[in-house]
Order: C-alpha cells, then sequence, then structure tokens
C-alpha cells in the first residue's frame, strides 16, 4: 500500500496529518532543514512526537537535507546523535558529507536521498541505492512514464511529491537565491527569487512564479506505477492547511468516489491556500500552462464575479452569484487589474435579499461591503473566498497526551534503620534522619515503600529493580517516603544525564577525530588550469592557442560530439556529463561515452550522481563538477573513496582553505564562472501567454528585473537562467591556497575569440 506522506514543520501540523490520515510524517530540527525559517522541532518535542508516531504505528522522516560547512560538523554530529537516538524512521540528506557521516558512524538510520539531489533518471537511482540509499525523492519534473520507468529499478523506493508550492529551477540546482541575497536554497534559506517580476520579450511578468501542484486523482496512477510514498509539501504551512490536504488525499487513496465530497474537500484547501494549481509534466513535457505570471501569493476560492455593486446608507458594496457559501468576517480578495496581488478584505457586513445576514448560502445573490478606502473594483472582476471561518471549525483534533520516555534504568536499594532511612541509585546515597516504630503490619509497611518509589513519573528514570531491607520491620511514613524518593531521583537523574551527555560528547569527539583530514603539503609550482565549455568551436580554438591550460572539459549533450575537432589530445581533454539529462536524453549520451572508450579516452567527469552509474564498473579517471557539492571535508572524503581524481569545490563555500589544504591534489576552486542561477524545464517565453513560441527549442538574450541583466537562454527547451556579469575569484582561490583553479564557459553562445581574449587576461593577471 501506497504511504501518504505529510509535512510537519511544527509539532502541531504533525499530530493534524497524523488525525487526518497521514502514514507518516517528515520534519526538519532547528539546523541543517531545508525550510530553516519554518518552526522545526527542539530535541525534547522531537523525541516524544517520534514515540507517539511509532505507539500508533506511524513513521517520521527527518530532513537533514542542507549542504553543511566544516565548521559547523560538530552540530551537525549532534543533531544526527538525537535523530538516531529518538529513533527516526528515515534521514532526508542532500550532501554526500552528511551521508557519509550517516553510514559510517549512524548505521541504524535509514538513508533517504533529498529531492535536492536532483535525481531525475533511473541511473540516479541505480546510483543511490548502490550508495546504500534506501529511498530517493524525486525530481519534480518528471512524466509519468519517466517515472515508471524509474520505478523498476530495484532495491530501492521512490518518493514523489503531488501537491504544494513548485520551484521554477531544479532543486537543489537554484544558486539565484545565493548569489544575489546570500541566502542559500541548498542552506534551508531561499528568498524565492522566482517569485519576482522580470521583464522578457518586452513584457513585465511573473515569468518564473509556479503554480501550485495539485495532482488530485492522479495519485491512483502514481501508486499503480509502483511508487512507495506520495508527499505533500507544505512545512512553512498551518496545522490547518495540513489537515485539510491530508484529508482530501486520504479520501482519494481510500477509494472516496463521491464527486461532491472530494469536491467539498478539494474547495475547503482553496480557502485555506492556494495559487492556480497545475499537474506540471506528469502527462507529458509538453505543458505550457504552468506558471501564473500575472498574480502572485494566495488568491482563494473562487466565489463568482462582479456584476454590480449597491449602496446602503455609507457603505458600497460589491454585487454577485455566489459559488459557495460565506459567512461574516470571511476573508475575501478581487482581482484588480495591473496589479501583481489581489485586494483582500474582511467580509465585516453582508447582505442577502437586502437584509444584513450572518451566512450568504451557495447560489445566493450576495453583497458585502467595501472598506472605506477600498481601490477601485471593476465590473467582471474574480472574488475570492481566502479564508472560511466554517472551514476552519471543519478540521478539529485534540492534540494527544504524549508517554513517558523511556528514560534512564536504574536499581533502588532502600534501607530502613531504627534511627533513619536512606536509598541508593546511580551511586548516589540520600537519607532522612528518623526514630520509626514498628509496623503494624510488615507487609503493608513494604507495599508503601515499594508504592512510593515505582512513582518516576517526570523524572526520566525507569525502576527496573527496588531491594528493601527493613531488618526491625519498621514503619517509615509516607511523607518521609516520597521526600525520600524525590531526592534521590533528583539527584540520580541529573548524575545520569551528566554521564549521557559526557557518554555524547566523547562519541562526537570521536567522530570529529576520525573526519578531521590533515593539511597536505605540495611542493610549490605552477597551478593546474581546467577550462570547461560547452561549445565545440571554443574546444576548437582553444586547441590552437599556446596558453597554460592543463586541461578542458567538454559537456556532452546529445548530437554534439560529431562537432568537436577530430583527434583531440587524450592527455588534455575530459568530457562531461551534464548535470541534468533526462530519459530521452541518457541513451544518446551513454552511446556517446561508450564510444569515447572505445576510442581510448579515459577522462570524464559527472555533475550529478547520475554519472555515477553510467561508469559504474569502468576504468576511467572520474572527476566531479560543483552540483554535486563538496562544500565539507567530509563530502570530499566521499567522492576521494569513491574514486575521484578530482572534485570541484562548492562555489557556496564561505571558506575553502581547509579543502584545498586536505585535498591538494584534488580540490579546484572556480575562479570564473557565468554561474546557472536557475536550470529549468519550464519556458519563461511560453509562459507569457501560455503557448509555445515556435523558436526551435534555442535562443538567448538579455532579461531584466529588479535585481539587475540576465542572459536567458534555451538550449534544446532546457532553460538557463545566467548572471550576465561573471564571477572573478581568483585572487581569492589563491589566497585559499587552492592549486588547481577551474575556468568555466558555459551554456552562453559567444564568440569564441572572445572568450579566448578573457580566460588569457584571466591566466596572466
Amino acid at each position: 500500500m501506497v504511504e501518504l506522506l505529510a509535512p510537519a514543520g511544527q509539532v502541531e501540523s504533525g499530530y493534524a496529518a497524523f488525525a487526518y490520515g497521514a502514514d507518516a510524517v517528515y520534519l526538519g530540527l532547528t539546523r541543517f532543514s531545508a525550510r530553516a525559517e519554518a518552526e522545526n522541532f527542539t530535541p525534547d518535542v522531537f523525541d516524544g512526537f517520534v514515540r507517539y508516531a511509532h505507539e500508533n504505528g506511524k513513521k517520521v522522516l527527518t530532513a537533514v537535507n542542507t549542504v553543511f560547512f566544516e565548521n559547523e560538523k560538530a552540530d551537525l554530529i549532534e543533531t544526527l546523535q538525537i535523530i538516531d537516538a529518538a529513533g527516526a524512521d528515515g534521514v532526508i540528506v542532500q550532501d554526500l558529507g552528511t551521508a557519509r557521516l550517516i553510514k559510517k558512524y549512524f548505521p541504524a538510520l535509514r538513508l533517504h536521498a533529498s529531492t535536492q539531489m536532483a535525481v531525475h533518471n533511473r541511473e540516479g537511482a541505480e546510483a543511490l541505492r548502490d550508495l546504500g540509499f534506501k529511498r530517493v525523492v524525486l525530481a519534480r519534473e518528471l512524466t509519468l512514464d519517466e517515472i515508471e520507468d524509474i520505478c523498476r529499478v530495484p532495491g530501492i523506493e521512490k518518493e514523489v511529491f503531488i501537491h504544494g508550492a513548485l520551484c521554477y529551477c531544479y532543486s537543489g540546482l537554484c544558486l539565484f537565491s545565493s548569489i544575489y541575497a546570500g541566502r542559500s536554497a541548498n542552506r534551508g534559506k531561499c528568498i524565492y527569487p522566482c517569485r519576482e517580476m522580470f521583464n522578457v520579450a518586452g513584457e513585465s511578468k511573473h515569468v518564473f512564479s509556479m503554480k501550485d501542484m495539485a495532482q488530485g486523482e492522479n495519485v491512483r496512477l502514481l501508486e499503480k506505477a509502483g511508487v512507495t510514498a506520495l508527499k505533500i509539501e507544505g512545512r512553512k504551512k498551518s496545522p490547518l492547511y495540513v489537515s485539510a490536504v491530508t484529508d482530501y488525499y486520504r479520501s482519494i487513496l481510500d477509494g472516496e468516489t463521491n464527486r461532491k465530497t472530494l469536491t467539498e474537500k478539494r474547495d475547503r484547501i482553496s480557502c485555506i491556500f492556494s495559487r492556480p494549481t497545475t499537474e506540471l509534466y506528469l502527462k507529458g513535457r509538453r505543458n505550457f500552462n504552468v506558471v501564473d505570471p500575472d498574480i502572485v501569493g494566495h488568491r482563494g476560492l473562487v466565489l463568482g464575479k462582479i456584476e454590480g455593486f449597491s449602496t446602503h446608507g455609507k457603505d458600497r458594496f460589491i454585487c454577485f452569484k455566489t459559488a459557495a457559501a460565506i459567512g461574516r468576517y470571511d476573508g475575501i480578495q478581487i482581482d484588480l487589474p495591473k496589479t501583481e496581488r489581489p485586494f483582500g478584505f474582511s467580509a465585516e457586513t453582508l447582505r442577502v435579499k437586502g437584509k444584513s445576514v450572518f451566512e450568504a448560502p451557495a447560489g445566493s445573490r450576495a453583497e458585502i461591503a467595501l472598506p472605506e478606502k477600498a481601490p477601485f473594483v471593476p465590473v467582471g472582476a474574480t472574488v475570492y473566498l481566502s479564508s472560511s471561518g466554517a472551514v476552519k471549525k471543519a478540521y478539529p483534533y485534540a492534540r494527544p497526551k504524549e508517554s513517558e520516555p523511556a528514560g534512564n534504568v536504574v536499581s533502588v536499594v532502600v534501607i530502613v534503620k531504627n534511627d533513619g532511612i536512606s536509598a541508593e541509585a546511580a551511586g548516589i546515597t540520600v537519607s532522612t534522619p528518623g526514630n520509626f516504630s514498628a509496623a503494624k503490619s510488615f507487609e503493608t509497611a513494604q507495599k508503601a515503600v515499594s508504592d512510593a518509589f515505582s512513582k518516576t513519573g517526570g523524572t526520566g528514570l525507569v525502576l527496573s529493580r527496588l531491594t528493601v531491607e527493613n531488618p526491625e520491620k519498621l514503619f517509615v511514613q509516607l511523607s518521609v517516603l516520597n521526600e525520600l524518593r524525590r531526592r534521590l531521583y533528583e539527584q540520580a537523574g541529573a548524575v545520569l544525564a551528566q554521564a549521557r551527555q559526557e557518554q555524547k560528547t566523547r562519541e562526537k569527539e570521536n567522530i570529529l577525530k576520525q573526519e578531521t583530514f590533515p593539511a597536505v603539503v605540495l611542493p610549490s609550482g605552477s597551478v593546474f588550469y581546467s577550462v570547461k565549455t560547452d561549445d565545440p568551436v571554443l574546444v576548437a580554438a582553444l586547441m590552437r592557442e599556446e596558453m597554460p591550460v592543463d586541461e578542458i572539459v567538454f559537456e556532452l549533450s546529445p548530437d554534439m560530439l560529431a562537432a568537436l575537432p577530430n583527434a583531440l589530445p587524450k592527455e588534455k581533454i575530459r568530457f562531461a556529463l551534464p548535470a541534468v539529462a533526462r530519459a530521452w536524453e541518457t541513451e544518446s549520451l551513454k552511446r556517446d561515452v561508450q564510444a569515447l572508450i572505445g576510442a581510448g579516452y579515459e577522462r570524464f567527469e559527472i555533475g550529478n550522481v547520475w554519472g555515477l552509474s553510467v561508469f559504474k564498473g569502468q576504468k576511467v579517471d572520474l572527476s566531479f563538477d560543483w552540483p554535486i557539492y563538496a562544500a565539507n571535508s567530509s563530502a570530499a572524503r566521499a567522492l576521494a573513496d569513491l574514486g575521484a581524481s578530482g572534485f570541484v569545490v562548492s562555489p557556496e563555500t564561505p571558506d575553502p582553505a581547509g579543502l584545498f589544504a586536505a585535498f591538494p591534489d584534488l580540490a579546484a576552486g572556480v575562479v570564473y564562472q557565468d554561474p546557472p542561477l536557475f536550470i529549468s524545464e519550464t519556458c519563461p517565453y511560453a509562459a507569457l501567454d501560455g503557448k509555445c513560441q515556435k523558436c526551435g527549442g534555442n535562443r538567448q538574450e538579455i532579461i531584466t528585473s529588479r535585481y539587475g541583466e540576465f542572459v536567458s537562454v534555451m538550449k534544446n527547451c532546457r532553460h538557463f537562467l545566467l548572471s550576465k556579469r561573471p564571477v572573478v575569484k581568483k585572487r581569492e582561490m589563491l589566497a585559499a591556497g587552492a592549486k588547481r583553479l577551474r575556468v568555466e564557459f558555459m551554456h552562453r553562445s559567444d564568440d569564441a575569440v572572445r572568450r579566448i581574449a578573457e580566460l588569457r587576461r584571466l591566466i596572466q593577471k
């Protein structure tokens, strides 16, 4: 049976998800979550929530799905210790360094690959399976046929998104927010620049602002395709939203066929939060109606269109026929011409048939008073129900009482003497003086001691054995027993908690020691330059130039191999697989790779884990490009263990000096790059009017926004948004100790002569 997986950005959302039918939830702790600005879970709350889930046959998946930096490794290990101790059912990761730490030091934790790893083909799923991952969260851009194909890969579960917000860029390949705001999407801090307005082809529109995904009853197709888990997006959404969306999909999966019931549940979601929706590319790649270019943000449930206006006293009312019931103080929004967001207000005065009412039923002619300073509202404008008191009451649930944690097991010895009583546990002894008399009933006296010390609630302790030594058969007052127990458990609990913390600290320090890679001193000498390009004309030009370029990296794409010059020098050329290659591209690329290997070429590079599957079992010299995100020494070691001959350090790494020192013969720093801010399957030109522009799938032009100018590149109907100004960091990379430098001339169609001149200046500077 397919798993319904709901978001829990806060503990209330988690309990709501379970109450309305989720089989599992995914959540984040306060660090290392790709939704850093959600409320998230503290360790104590997390532990209790996992315990509740397991007691009720539910699962908890924990997101540790951000790239981490070297100075954060100790905190990351502490986070993994918390997750491991709680017994979470899976850890969702992006960083190969995090995956390495989990596999080596926390083997009981189950590895799930985040959608931030941009896995989009069967080769990617195969590679992750071979790396020890148990589940992969697939890229949202896939078609049903592609998902079915990936589901045929054995040995690894497949999880897909079915509802919620969409990124314009492939998740994990977006650099826009990082470069222009210093807030990385790979660190959970995206500012959502895709929701901004851009000027494209002479029109200012939100051409990157995606509609929300809503697969609805398509989930049955996904279930049939062999998907393991259906995932609802929304860790920054409210518990009410989580309740409504979970309830809707639970109904579909349970076989609800009443159309009215399903429509009502879907409409409730719209009242809570909704943009216009899309199936994205599930039914086919050529869907041009996936962007909402005119208005951003929440709309609501469509109520109707304004038919006219009326006046009652000082108030001016909009008049329309209601498609759904409206209550007084419900939220109303109206689309306005030439505005980015709808105009919203509260329905404080509501009239039907000329009379003031608390509710206007569906199908009635309603009048709603506009606020005093309302903007101009035209006849024909769409009216939305953006919040509803009735909907808020439709999803009640009682927060359950959590059971006590298992805690530390203690054995207690109580000794009763004529002049006092003592109790010992965990090496702690407490005593109380007294003058006790003989018990009338020794059995009753013993039971009183047993009952008193069995009460461990709230202490974090579990009593495993109680020994009572009372040779003179004395009676001890209950108040004395309770006070003695309180003091003993308080002190013993503190001692055991400290011991547990000290043990965790020792374990953490041991891991850090093993994951510290000492600096390596290489003989002084000139740096190693590699130039990466996807332009065969530039490759030919570089071959003619006499410059100290040690390696030329050419990124393959379908049908481009034949455009290269003949007899390329095998000691200088490296062929790269692109970060993104969908099912219709991979077979061609794999044929090219086999042809190159057959011709004696041995140097290759990959920018996504799917490439590992292509080169599995092949004796080649394999390097890794920056989208693999080597931002810490654990990730670098993971790549070295995979046999990497080199890797490009993530351009988001704030202090790469440690990587260059520990891996000087492997780590390369990017010194010149037109960074790809977005890589997307969605065409911004088709977004203007929802139609293909018949451009042949290839074009390049300048577009603008409040952030500045950008180069928009279409390559075979895949969109790359580039920074117009290259990022140049030669001085910084050399100062950090880099011995290998990478220059990138990617995606832009530029004059090769100009590129050669730029390269010469860069090397000579």
